[in-house]
């Protein structure tokens, strides 16, 4: 499972993703994409995220083990939101 983060400070200096980011995962989930095409989208939003490639691939591994597009969902989510600094 993932940690918190300690502090609201943000993770990143330079935020990569972020609320447009957001807008388009969740509108993407909301769309017709199945299982697998979504796990896409989310692994490729970590990739092109910030921060240090361990920590990514541990990410993109807990999406492609997904069985659900709600777990892929969350795992995205909760990456973008940690590098905005809001504590996920």
């Amino acid at each position: 499972m993932f940690k918190t983060q300690s502090t609201s400070k943000p993770r990143l200096k330079n935020d990569t993703l972020g609320n447009d980011a957001l807008q388009r995962l969740y509108a993407l989930y909301e769309s017709s994409l199945d299982l697998g095409q979504f796990k896409m989208v989310c692994e490729d939003t970590v990739r092109f995220g910030a921060g240090k490639q361990a920590r990514k691939d541990e990410i993109i591994v807990s999406i492609r083990l997904a069985t659900k597009r709600e777990v892929a969902l969350k795992k995205t989510q909760d990456f973008i939101l940690a590098g905005m600094g809001l504590g996920v």
